[in-house]
């Protein structure tokens, strides 16, 4: 009697572990699917046009995929359809290996794209449940065959490159917040202010790598978006006043030039204060707070704290220009006052943005670390 109980035990526990075992016979190794990275997105001759950037696991398992002795692999695959998902299906037709969408992290969107056809994206977007609001987004112009196989210094992946973590690459050079999917979506239909979607573009002018010109990918500027169209597109140097509006800036470098002069920005805070009448007006107070990195004219304090008022109030005035000639509120001024006095004025007059918007800028600048003194 006591065998036949222990053998009905055995067999109890048997099954169950059958039915676990079974749950796992239809999953992928990590090695047979495409993991994409990236997306390209382009629409010309009525069709859109999607590049795939990815890579597989093969090649990095066991390995830190930061160091690499070769090259990494770049594979970048291409659709078209006259749809977004038809040209999602005539890739997956054509695909060796099934395509995995979880890991991406950047979408790059072309100019026609932006111009006219960012509804089309946006729904897609929200019908695919892999897509991640806070995916990076960059505005691009140039052939994205090449901006997608641009490998990093020391042969890193594209993974490890601006596009996918620019953080770091950012970290004394942050003219521009990083856009994401989310904060288009945020303002696409907003009746007022702007969408700044950073553009991206391939430099070899600054680095070489085993003796060649090595090509890096890096911001040049922003394309403008209003009440879902597209403005226009600034460069780098023509957005510098926005440098002073960014508080998630890390430790920003300004020199100034004839008085060889360098220095950290070590905190920027500002805020905006809203008058008029028939328009709103803005009063601007800005504070800085400067470390000196080197005087080696020994240059006196007050000296440079009215260059760096002189500089801010340059760039600034330039950047709002510029705005105003694309027919964008760079700054997002309309946006705050909508916010906050929603029923003072109309929509067009919220949106009247004109040189004589800005009523007062009041900048305080304090410098608290003088450095070393030749």
């Amino acid at each position: 009697m006591s065998h036949y109980y222990t053998s009905t035990f055995k067999i109890t526990l048997i099954f169950p572990l059958l039915f676990v075992l079974g749950g796992c016979l239809g999953t992928k190794e990590i090695q047979s699917e495409v993991y994409i990275t990236a997306l390209g997105i382009d629409y010309s001759n009525d069709k859109y046009h999607l590049y795939f950037q990815a890579f597989g696991f093969t090649n990095v398992a066991g390995s830190d995929p930061s160091i690499a002795s070769e090259p990494a692999p770049i594979v970048v695959g291409h659709g078209e359809g006259e749809t977004i998902q038809g040209a999602i299906d005539d890739i997956e037709k054509n695909s060796v290996n099934p395509l995995y969408y979880g890991h991406i992290q950047t979408f790059f969107i072309s100019k026609n794209v932006l111009d006219g056809h960012l509804d089309e994206f946006f729904d897609f977007f929200s019908r695919d449940y892999y897509l991640r609001y806070n995916t990076l987004a960059y505005g691009f112009e140039d052939d994205i065959k090449e901006i997608m196989n641009v490998h990093g210094l020391f042969y890193k992946p594209p993974i490890l490159t601006f596009p996918y973590d620019p953080n770091e690459q950012l970290f004394f050079n942050s003219f521009i917040s990083t856009s994401t999917v989310q904060d288009m979506i945020k303002r696409y239909y907003e009746p007022v202010g702007s969408i700044m979607v950073p553009s991206i573009k391939i430099s070899e002018d600054y680095w070489m790598e085993d003796n060649k010109s090595k090509n890096i990918l890096k911001i040049s500027g922003a394309y403008f978006l209003s009440q879902q169209n597209l403005n226009g597109w600034l460069n780098e140097e023509e957005l510098s006043g926005l440098d002073w509006f960014n508080k998630d800036f890390n430790k920003m470098k300004l020199s100034i030039k004839d008085k060889s002069v360098s220095m950290f920005i070590d905190n920027i805070d500002y805020h905006i204060e809203i008058e008029g009448n028939k328009i709103p007006k803005y009063i601007i107070n800005l504070e800085i707070k400067a470390s000196i990195r080197e005087n080696p004219k020994n240059i006196e304090k007050e000296a440079i704290e009215n260059d760096i008022k002189n500089i801010i109030l340059s760039q600034f005035q330039s950047t709002f220009n510029k705005g105003l000639d694309i027919n964008s509120d760079i700054f997002n001024f309309s946006e705050k006052a909508y916010r906050f006095k929603s029923q003072s004025w109309t929509i067009d007059e919220f949106n009247s943005i004109t040189d004589n918007s800005i009523q007062k800028f009041n900048i305080n600048v304090f410098i608290k670390d003088e450095g070393a003194k030749k």
